[in-house]
């Protein structure tokens, strides 16, 4: 058990200075529409994702032009369209990650999400999202790529303090879901 803990405190370690020198050198400034962001959020729950994944990235969105500007559509209570420069700003320390699908032209059709809950019991097909199920859907439905494959929340580190949380919210093990860093590992994305 301290082996698994310590490897997977090594492994988040890199991920994290990683992460960090991609945020110093990173040229966001060519962020295209479709791109996929990440971030370490500073949200009550980051901790616990963080923990049950051992993975930084803790919140992730796609990103939509709106005049030519970059904005992230992401999951959040509601789900909204954010300036990439004021979303950044929420990532932890400031670091963020982009990952690409196609260099071609991509447009995402976001109104239907627009204003829907955030989905806290991590459950498909509610009418509500978080974060990478909404950037999940939205490449299954509208450009034909599932990213990942959706695992049982079973497959995660789930220690007291996750396992509570998933018993307060009424997600159980068996529970298929998408994390961020299943996304960030898509062997469909550079």
């Amino acid at each position: 058990m301290k082996k698994r803990i310590f490897t997977t405190l090594v492994a988040v370690l890199l991920v994290a200075i990683a992460a960090w020198c991609w945020g110093q050198s990173g040229n966001h400034s060519e962020l295209k529409e479709g791109d996929i962001v990440f971030m370490h959020s500073s949200s009550r729950q980051s901790p616990l994702i963080a923990a049950a994944t051992g993975s930084p990235w803790t919140h992730c969105g796609v990103i939509v032009m709106k005049n030519g500007e970059p904005w992230v559509l992401e999951a959040v209570s509601p789900v909204k369209v954010t300036p990439w420069k004021e979303w950044k700003k929420r990532a932890k320390g400031g670091i963020t990650s982009m990952k690409r699908y196609t260099e071609d032209e991509v447009h995402i059709s976001y109104s239907k999400y627009l204003g829907r809950p955030y989905d806290t019991a991590f459950r498909f097909g509610n009418n509500a999202w978080y974060c990478s199920e909404l950037v999940y859907d939205i490449y299954k439905t509208q450009l034909g790529v599932e990213l990942c494959k959706p695992r049982p929340v079973s497959d995660f580190h789930l220690t007291g303090k996750v396992k509570s949380e998933m018993k307060r919210r009424g997600i159980t093990s068996n529970q298929l879901v998408v994390a961020p860093v299943d996304i960030f590992n898509s062997d469909k994305l550079h």
